[in-house]
């Protein structure tokens, strides 16, 4: 029997999580004797370095999302692939038509890492109507929808006009870590200049992920001048944050690192994760923190980490956008006792083989 080959389609390979996750799966899929061609928008992004060097990369060299039409139709008709996996919308609406012009060769299934709400459209600038319009005319027809929680499955049927039974919610994969494996006492000295209370917030530094109101709360900790907050992540609000930090005189408790590409060292040295966003479908840095066993203070953000956390009580869950709450919650969550067993019951179903095998019996089953 042939090998399958599998198309994945996405914007780039930045440093996002649902890039990261992209990253994880083909990687895994290449080592099962897939075909893996990877078809990018741009070649560009801090994970191409990490790809297997037996996956084939496209790049199409786009711009607009709308020019990837007719490359990605020419490309379907030529490899013929078994399955196609594309992610974002509307890149996920634009590759849907080139699949249906390419008569339907192969299985499509489009994902989707994004929230549905309010703020998401606004943020995003997106006319609500003209999204649900887009969302009927192509996901009704592909040959299935993976969510990456299941609260986004749930506001997917709410927006399609007609139900589909092939819609299916599968985690966001994290790599396996032992934490026995690094030396805690020498990362905490190296990344966190030997401070009592380690903080971490790690992200893409955008409005959405409201690291300010972590600032606000953090300037206030009563133990401040024992602690450090590292943050790790690059974006565009990471100029304003600096210039916060500096015009309260703080900079000698924060640091920026920017992108880091192995940030598992930074959670196991780390007493306490923050995950401060207003909206977030399924954050991976929430899962990479659970499965290192770092204590964790979530916002209550739409959807992902009340999903995780609350049937568990594997975090403390607080309000957004609330610096009161936030300095509240620092003092909960470092007084909390991390349950490993719990813990260790819950993360198997992340791990990178679990989520490989569940995208794999979705495509072929």
């Amino acid at each position: 029997m042939k090998n399958k080959k599998i198309f994945i389609i996405l914007p780039h390979l930045g440093g996002g999580g649902a890039e990261k996750s992209t990253l994880y799966l083909v990687n895994d899929w290449i080592k099962k004797n897939y075909v893996i061609y990877l078809i990018l928008m741009n070649k560009k992004g801090e994970f191409l370095g990490k790809l297997d060097p037996k996956i084939k990369i496209i790049d199409l060299n786009c711009n607009r999302i709308y020019k990837t039409f007719f490359p990605c139709y020419k490309l379907i008709k030529l490899y013929n692939p078994d399955v196609i996996l594309t992610l974002m919308w509307p890149l996920t609406s634009v590759i849907f038509f080139a699949w249906i012009f390419s008569f339907k060769r192969g299985k499509l299934f489009l994902a989707d890492h994004n929230p549905f709400i309010k703020e998401w459209f606004k943020d995003f600038k997106i006319n609500k109507m003209l999204f649900i319009l887009s969302y009927n005319l192509t996901y009704l027809f592909a040959s299935g929808i993976i969510c990456v929680s299941k609260n986004i499955k749930n506001e997917i049927n709410k927006i399609l006009l007609f139900k589909k039974n092939n819609i299916y919610h599968i985690y966001n994969p994290v790599k396996y870590f032992n934490k026995n494996s690094y030396d805690i006492k020498y990362f905490k000295k190296k990344l966190f200049n030997q401070s009592k209370y380690c903080f971490l917030s790690v992200g893409r530094l955008k409005k959405s992920r409201d690291v300010i109101t972590v600032l606000k709360a953090f300037k206030n900790f009563k133990h401040l001048n024992d602690s450090r907050l590292v943050i790790l992540g690059d974006g565009p609000e990471k100029n304003n944050l600096m210039e916060y930090v500096k015009s309260n005189n703080i900079q000698n408790y924060v640091e920026f690192k920017g992108f880091v590409e192995e940030t598992y060292k930074y959670y196991c040295a780390a007493d306490l994760y923050i995950h401060s966003s207003l909206y977030d479908a399924m954050p991976l840095t929430l899962i990479e923190a659970l499965v290192c066993n770092t204590k964790i203070l979530s916002t209550d953000c739409k959807y992902g980490p009340r999903e995780i956390l609350k049937k568990d009580k594997l975090g403390i869950i607080i309000k957004t956008n609330d610096k009161n709450e936030m300095l509240k919650g620092f003092d909960e969550a470092l007084n909390t006792k991390v349950d490993v067993i719990k813990r260790e019951q819950v993360k198997n179903k992340f791990l990178i083989e679990n989520i490989s095998k569940q995208y794999l019996k979705v495509f072929f089953n």
